[in-house]
C-alpha cells in the first residue's frame, strides 16, 4: 500500500505515487506545483520590495543629513519656532499690535542680503503677517520698536554686520538647528 502525503500547497492528502517533488515541496499535481510557485513568487518578490524600501530609506536620511537645502530648511524652521515661543504674547515689532495666533517671524536686517546675521536673535522678531509679508517688514517702525527693546548698542551692532558672504556647510546647519532646538526645549521648561 502507498503511503500518503500531505500537499505543500493545498493540503489534501494524495498518494507517494502520483507526487511531484520539488526543492520546496511535495505537490499532489501540477497545478498545485503552478499555484504554489505563483504565490511564493509574490511573496518573494514583495519581501524583495520591503528590503528596497529600507535601503531607500536609509539612503534618503544619509542624503537629508547631508543635503544643503535640506539642512538650511531645518535650522530656519527651528530658528523661527524659537523666536515664535520667545516672543509668544508679546506684540508686533512694527504696528505694536497683538500677534493672535498667526504670525511670523521677521528679520529687521533681510536674510537673503545679510546671510552673517540670518540666525542672529537680535535681528529675529515676532511681526504680524501683514507688516512683514504685506508692507516688506515696515523698516521704518521695525528699528525705532527694536531699538527701545534691545538697546541702540545691539541696533548699531547688528548695522555694522551688513551684508557679506558666509559659506556654511550641512554640518553648520546641523550645529544651528541642534542650537535652536535646545533654547526652545529650555524655553519650554
Amino acid at each position: 500500500m502507498a503511503s500518503k502525503n500531505k500537499c505543500t500547497n493545498c493540503g489534501k492528502f494524495f498518494l507517494r505515487d502520483s507526487m511531484i517533488v520539488v526543492i520546496a515541496g511535495k505537490f499532489c499535481r501540477q497545478n498545485c506545483l503552478h499555484d504554489y510557485a505563483v504565490n511564493r513568487t509574490d511573496e518573494l518578490l514583495a519581501r524583495a520590495r520591503k528590503r528596497e524600501r529600507k535601503a531607500d530609506n536609509v539612503r534618503k536620511k544619509k542624503f537629508q543629513r547631508s543635503d544643503l537645502k535640506t539642512r538650511k530648511a531645518a535650522a530656519k524652521k527651528a530658528c523661527h519656532a524659537y523666536i515664535k515661543a520667545r516672543d509668544l504674547g508679546s506684540l508686533c515689532i512694527c504696528c505694536n499690535r497683538h500677534l493672535g495666533k498667526n504670525y511670523d517671524s521677521g528679520h529687521f536686517l533681510e536674510s537673503g542680503n545679510h546671510p552673517k546675521i540670518r540666525y542672529d536673535e537680535d535681528n529675529i522678531h515676532s511681526q504680524s503677517v501683514y507688516c512683514n509679508r504685506h508692507k516688506g517688514g515696515d523698516s521704518d517702525d521695525y528699528r525705532g520698536n527694536l531699538i527701545k527693546k534691545i538697546g541702540l548698542e545691539r541696533v548699531e551692532r547688528l548695522e555694522s554686520m551688513k551684508g557679506g558672504t558666509v559659506k556654511r556647510t550641512p554640518q553648520d546647519y546641523q550645529d544651528i538647528e541642534n542650537y535652536y532646538k535646545a533654547k526652545l526645549k529650555e524655553l519650554d521648561s
